[in-house]
Protein backbone atom coordinates (compact mmCIF):
# COMPACT_ATOMS: atom_id res chain seq x y z
CA UNK A 1 0.00 0.00 0.00
CA UNK A 2 2.89 3.06 0.93
CA UNK A 3 4.88 1.16 -1.96
CA UNK A 4 2.02 1.85 -4.20
CA UNK A 5 1.25 5.24 -2.90
CA UNK A 6 4.95 6.54 -2.91
CA UNK A 7 4.78 4.97 -6.81
CA UNK A 8 1.48 7.34 -7.65
CA UNK A 9 2.61 10.47 -6.13
CA UNK A 10 6.17 9.80 -8.48
CA UNK A 11 4.09 9.23 -11.64
CA UNK A 12 1.34 11.88 -11.67
CA UNK A 13 3.82 14.34 -10.38
CA UNK A 14 6.00 13.11 -13.12
CA UNK A 15 3.40 13.51 -15.58
CA UNK A 16 2.02 16.93 -15.02
CA UNK A 17 5.94 18.04 -15.25
CA UNK A 18 6.11 16.83 -18.78
CA UNK A 19 3.11 18.15 -19.70
CA UNK A 20 3.80 21.85 -17.95
CA UNK A 21 5.36 23.48 -21.22
CA UNK A 22 2.47 22.48 -23.02
CA UNK A 23 0.77 26.13 -22.53
CA UNK A 24 4.06 27.20 -24.25
CA UNK A 25 4.48 25.06 -27.11
CA UNK A 26 0.44 26.00 -27.80
CA UNK A 27 1.75 29.94 -27.99
CA UNK A 28 4.40 29.20 -30.24
CA UNK A 29 1.56 28.22 -32.87
CA UNK A 30 1.49 30.66 -35.73
CA UNK A 31 -1.70 30.69 -37.49
CA UNK A 32 -3.53 27.61 -36.27
CA UNK A 33 -7.08 27.98 -34.95
CA UNK A 34 -7.95 26.67 -31.64
CA UNK A 35 -10.02 23.52 -33.47
CA UNK A 36 -7.31 22.88 -35.94
CA UNK A 37 -5.30 22.55 -32.50
CA UNK A 38 -7.50 20.57 -30.71
CA UNK A 39 -7.93 18.22 -33.42
CA UNK A 40 -4.28 17.40 -33.93
CA UNK A 41 -3.58 17.42 -30.26
CA UNK A 42 -6.10 14.76 -29.69
CA UNK A 43 -5.97 12.48 -33.15
CA UNK A 44 -1.69 12.30 -33.46
CA UNK A 45 -2.40 11.71 -29.44
CA UNK A 46 -4.46 8.98 -30.48
CA UNK A 47 -1.89 7.75 -33.33
CA UNK A 48 0.59 7.39 -30.90
CA UNK A 49 -0.78 5.49 -28.34
CA UNK A 50 -2.05 3.31 -31.33
CA UNK A 51 1.59 2.34 -32.08
CA UNK A 52 2.45 1.70 -28.70
CA UNK A 53 -0.82 -0.43 -28.40
CA UNK A 54 0.06 -2.17 -31.40
CA UNK A 55 3.79 -2.95 -30.67
CA UNK A 56 2.76 -4.52 -27.45
CA UNK A 57 0.00 -6.59 -28.31
CA UNK A 58 2.45 -8.53 -31.07
CA UNK A 59 5.06 -8.35 -28.05
CA UNK A 60 2.40 -9.86 -25.30
CA UNK A 61 0.41 -11.88 -28.20
CA UNK A 62 -2.89 -10.49 -26.57
CA UNK A 63 -5.24 -8.30 -28.52
CA UNK A 64 -4.38 -4.27 -27.91
CA UNK A 65 -8.12 -3.27 -26.57
CA UNK A 66 -8.46 -6.23 -24.66
CA UNK A 67 -8.60 -4.59 -21.40
CA UNK A 68 -11.65 -2.12 -22.84
CA UNK A 69 -14.52 -3.54 -21.87
CA UNK A 70 -17.89 -2.61 -19.49
CA UNK A 71 -17.34 0.33 -17.42
CA UNK A 72 -13.90 0.83 -18.96
CA UNK A 73 -16.06 2.93 -21.82
CA UNK A 74 -17.27 5.05 -19.07
CA UNK A 75 -13.81 6.33 -18.81
CA UNK A 76 -13.42 6.47 -22.56
CA UNK A 77 -16.53 9.06 -22.54
CA UNK A 78 -14.98 11.18 -19.46
CA UNK A 79 -11.66 11.48 -20.81
CA UNK A 80 -13.58 12.37 -24.75
CA UNK A 81 -15.86 14.64 -23.04
CA UNK A 82 -13.02 16.64 -21.03
CA UNK A 83 -10.69 16.91 -24.18
CA UNK A 84 -13.99 18.53 -26.01
CA UNK A 85 -15.32 20.87 -23.35
CA UNK A 86 -11.98 22.01 -22.12
CA UNK A 87 -12.04 23.44 -25.85
CA UNK A 88 -14.84 24.70 -25.77
CA UNK A 89 -13.82 26.66 -23.04
CA UNK A 90 -10.70 28.23 -23.61
CA UNK A 91 -12.82 29.44 -27.48
CA UNK A 92 -15.11 31.29 -25.59
CA UNK A 93 -13.63 32.26 -22.15
CA UNK A 94 -10.37 33.66 -21.33
CA UNK A 95 -7.28 31.46 -20.24
CA UNK A 96 -7.03 33.32 -17.28
CA UNK A 97 -10.93 32.48 -16.18
CA UNK A 98 -10.23 28.34 -17.54
CA UNK A 99 -7.04 28.14 -15.68
CA UNK A 100 -9.15 29.77 -12.30
CA UNK A 101 -12.49 27.54 -12.99
CA UNK A 102 -9.92 24.43 -13.47
CA UNK A 103 -8.53 24.98 -10.34
CA UNK A 104 -11.61 23.48 -8.88
CA UNK A 105 -10.98 20.22 -9.67
CA UNK A 106 -9.32 19.30 -6.40
CA UNK A 107 -12.15 20.48 -4.69
CA UNK A 108 -14.69 18.20 -7.11
CA UNK A 109 -13.10 15.13 -6.83
CA UNK A 110 -12.46 15.36 -3.23
CA UNK A 111 -16.40 15.80 -3.03
CA UNK A 112 -16.89 13.05 -5.47
CA UNK A 113 -14.27 10.45 -4.28
CA UNK A 114 -16.65 10.86 -0.93
CA UNK A 115 -19.72 11.25 -2.13
CA UNK A 116 -19.33 7.99 -4.75
CA UNK A 117 -17.06 5.63 -3.39
CA UNK A 118 -16.32 7.08 0.44
CA UNK A 119 -13.26 8.43 -0.08
CA UNK A 120 -11.76 10.17 3.26
CA UNK A 121 -10.55 13.36 2.63
CA UNK A 122 -7.71 14.03 5.36
CA UNK A 123 -7.82 17.72 6.47
CA UNK A 124 -4.06 18.63 5.26
CA UNK A 125 -5.32 17.80 1.42
CA UNK A 126 -9.13 20.23 2.13
CA UNK A 127 -6.60 22.98 3.23
CA UNK A 128 -4.44 23.05 0.61
CA UNK A 129 -7.50 22.57 -1.91
CA UNK A 130 -8.36 26.22 -0.80
CA UNK A 131 -4.53 27.54 -0.46
CA UNK A 132 -4.63 25.94 -4.52
CA UNK A 133 -7.61 27.78 -5.12
CA UNK A 134 -6.70 31.26 -3.74
CA UNK A 135 -2.87 31.09 -5.17
CA UNK A 136 -4.88 30.65 -8.60
CA UNK A 137 -7.27 33.33 -8.06
CA UNK A 138 -3.99 35.50 -7.59
CA UNK A 139 -1.84 34.01 -9.85
CA UNK A 140 -4.53 35.29 -12.67
CA UNK A 141 -6.24 38.06 -11.32
CA UNK A 142 -4.73 40.81 -13.46
CA UNK A 143 -6.47 38.67 -16.44
CA UNK A 144 -10.31 37.81 -15.16
CA UNK A 145 -12.86 39.48 -16.90
CA UNK A 146 -16.44 38.91 -17.35
CA UNK A 147 -19.36 37.95 -19.62
CA UNK A 148 -18.45 34.76 -20.88
CA UNK A 149 -21.11 32.72 -19.11
CA UNK A 150 -20.73 29.85 -21.93
CA UNK A 151 -16.57 29.39 -21.75
CA UNK A 152 -17.24 29.39 -18.18
CA UNK A 153 -19.62 26.73 -17.82
CA UNK A 154 -17.56 24.47 -19.66
CA UNK A 155 -14.55 25.00 -18.37
CA UNK A 156 -16.45 24.31 -14.74
CA UNK A 157 -17.99 21.03 -16.81
CA UNK A 158 -14.18 19.94 -17.67
CA UNK A 159 -13.18 20.68 -14.39
CA UNK A 160 -16.49 18.22 -13.24
CA UNK A 161 -15.38 15.39 -15.91
CA UNK A 162 -11.47 15.59 -14.91
CA UNK A 163 -12.72 14.71 -11.23
CA UNK A 164 -14.68 12.29 -11.86
CA UNK A 165 -12.44 10.69 -13.77
CA UNK A 166 -9.91 10.39 -11.35
CA UNK A 167 -12.83 8.92 -9.39
CA UNK A 168 -13.75 6.52 -11.99
CA UNK A 169 -10.41 4.60 -12.35
CA UNK A 170 -10.14 4.26 -8.68
CA UNK A 171 -13.86 2.53 -8.49
CA UNK A 172 -13.47 0.59 -11.81
CA UNK A 173 -9.63 -0.23 -10.88
CA UNK A 174 -8.51 0.27 -14.39
CA UNK A 175 -5.23 -0.95 -14.94
CA UNK A 176 -4.22 -0.05 -17.89
CA UNK A 177 -4.72 3.46 -19.01
CA UNK A 178 -3.40 3.19 -22.56
CA UNK A 179 -6.24 2.00 -24.51
CA UNK A 180 -9.04 4.34 -23.32
CA UNK A 181 -6.96 7.29 -23.07
CA UNK A 182 -5.87 5.90 -27.39
CA UNK A 183 -9.76 6.12 -27.91
CA UNK A 184 -10.75 9.16 -25.88
CA UNK A 185 -8.17 10.62 -28.75
CA UNK A 186 -9.60 9.31 -31.57
CA UNK A 187 -13.42 10.41 -30.96
CA UNK A 188 -12.20 13.61 -29.06
CA UNK A 189 -10.92 14.08 -33.24
CA UNK A 190 -13.57 12.62 -34.84
CA UNK A 191 -15.87 14.89 -33.26
CA UNK A 192 -13.77 18.41 -33.05
CA UNK A 193 -13.38 17.46 -37.13
CA UNK A 194 -16.15 19.34 -38.89
CA UNK A 195 -15.25 22.19 -36.76
CA UNK A 196 -11.20 21.80 -37.23
CA UNK A 197 -10.43 22.45 -41.27
CA UNK A 198 -7.04 19.92 -40.18
CA UNK A 199 -5.33 20.33 -43.79
CA UNK A 200 -5.05 24.04 -43.77
CA UNK A 201 -2.23 23.52 -41.01
CA UNK A 202 1.42 24.99 -41.63
CA UNK A 203 4.55 22.48 -41.51
CA UNK A 204 5.80 24.87 -38.78
CA UNK A 205 2.38 24.74 -36.76
CA UNK A 206 2.46 20.94 -37.48
CA UNK A 207 5.66 20.69 -36.15
CA UNK A 208 4.53 21.70 -33.03
CA UNK A 209 1.62 20.04 -32.68
CA UNK A 210 3.69 16.89 -33.40
CA UNK A 211 5.51 17.40 -30.80
CA UNK A 212 2.56 17.78 -28.51
CA UNK A 213 0.31 15.10 -29.62
CA UNK A 214 2.63 12.35 -30.17
CA UNK A 215 4.85 12.78 -27.73
CA UNK A 216 3.95 15.05 -24.99
CA UNK A 217 0.38 14.36 -24.31
CA UNK A 218 1.01 10.14 -24.63
CA UNK A 219 3.34 10.12 -22.16
CA UNK A 220 2.10 13.08 -20.03
CA UNK A 221 -1.41 11.73 -19.19
CA UNK A 222 -0.53 7.71 -19.54
CA UNK A 223 2.24 8.71 -16.41
CA UNK A 224 -0.24 10.83 -14.57
CA UNK A 225 -3.38 8.77 -14.61
CA UNK A 226 -1.19 5.91 -13.84
CA UNK A 227 0.02 7.43 -10.83
CA UNK A 228 -3.72 8.79 -9.93
CA UNK A 229 -4.92 5.09 -9.73
CA UNK A 230 -2.62 4.72 -6.45
CA UNK A 231 -3.41 7.94 -4.79
CA UNK A 232 -6.40 9.45 -3.12
CA UNK A 233 -8.28 11.14 -5.97
CA UNK A 234 -7.99 14.77 -4.28
CA UNK A 235 -4.69 14.39 -3.68
CA UNK A 236 -3.91 13.38 -7.67
CA UNK A 237 -6.12 16.32 -8.53
CA UNK A 238 -3.65 19.04 -6.24
CA UNK A 239 -0.66 17.61 -8.87
CA UNK A 240 -2.50 18.69 -11.85
CA UNK A 241 -1.84 22.47 -10.40
CA UNK A 242 2.05 21.92 -10.95
CA UNK A 243 0.92 23.45 -14.61
CA UNK A 244 -0.21 26.31 -13.97
CA UNK A 245 2.10 27.36 -11.75
CA UNK A 246 4.90 26.60 -13.81
CA UNK A 247 2.77 27.55 -17.73
CA UNK A 248 4.33 31.36 -17.19
CA UNK A 249 7.52 30.34 -16.18
CA UNK A 250 8.10 28.16 -19.61
CA UNK A 251 6.24 31.42 -21.49
CA UNK A 252 8.99 33.15 -20.51
CA UNK A 253 11.77 30.41 -21.28
CA UNK A 254 10.23 29.94 -24.65
CA UNK A 255 7.92 33.31 -25.94
CA UNK A 256 9.86 35.57 -23.94
CA UNK A 257 6.45 36.54 -22.11
CA UNK A 258 7.61 38.06 -18.98
CA UNK A 259 5.29 37.15 -15.59
CA UNK A 260 3.18 39.77 -13.46
CA UNK A 261 4.34 39.96 -10.22
CA UNK A 262 0.95 38.57 -9.30
CA UNK A 263 1.39 35.23 -11.08
CA UNK A 264 4.68 34.55 -9.61
CA UNK A 265 2.85 35.20 -5.73
CA UNK A 266 -0.12 33.24 -7.07
CA UNK A 267 2.04 30.63 -8.13
CA UNK A 268 4.02 30.71 -5.04
CA UNK A 269 1.04 29.99 -2.85
CA UNK A 270 -0.36 27.19 -5.11
CA UNK A 271 3.14 25.49 -5.14
CA UNK A 272 3.48 25.51 -1.54
CA UNK A 273 -0.09 24.53 -1.62
CA UNK A 274 1.59 21.19 -3.07
CA UNK A 275 4.19 20.88 -1.33
CA UNK A 276 2.74 21.01 2.03
CA UNK A 277 0.10 18.03 1.20
CA UNK A 278 2.76 15.79 -0.16
CA UNK A 279 5.09 16.68 2.97
CA UNK A 280 2.59 16.44 5.61
CA UNK A 281 1.42 12.75 3.70
CA UNK A 282 4.60 11.51 3.66
CA UNK A 283 5.12 12.27 7.50
CA UNK A 284 1.79 10.16 8.07
CA UNK A 285 2.79 7.47 5.69
CA UNK A 286 6.43 7.17 7.90
CA UNK A 287 4.52 7.46 11.16
CA UNK A 288 1.91 4.56 10.07
CA UNK A 289 4.89 2.46 8.84
CA UNK A 290 6.86 3.21 12.17
CA UNK A 291 3.83 1.87 14.32
CA UNK A 292 3.63 -1.58 11.68
CA UNK A 293 7.01 -2.18 12.57
CA UNK A 294 6.30 -1.71 16.14
CA UNK A 295 3.70 -3.70 16.75
CA UNK A 296 4.95 -6.84 14.71
CA UNK A 297 8.10 -6.46 16.82
CA UNK A 298 6.11 -6.61 19.97
CA UNK A 299 3.91 -9.21 18.97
Amino acid sequence: MGNDYRRGIVLSALGILIISPDAMLVRLIASADPWQIAFWRTGLMGCSLLAYLLVRARVRRRPAFASIRGKTWIVVGLFSFSNISFIGALTHTSVANTLVILATMPFFAAILGWSLIGEKVASRTWVSIGLALTGTGVLVSGSLGGGHRMGDALALLTALMQGLNLIALRRFSVNDLVPPLCLSGFISALVLAPAAHPLGVSGHDFALLGLIGLVVLPLALSLFFSGARFVPAAEAALFTLIETVLGPFWAWLGAGEIPESTTLIGGAIVFAAIVLNTFRASLEYRRRMRRIVLEKSGG
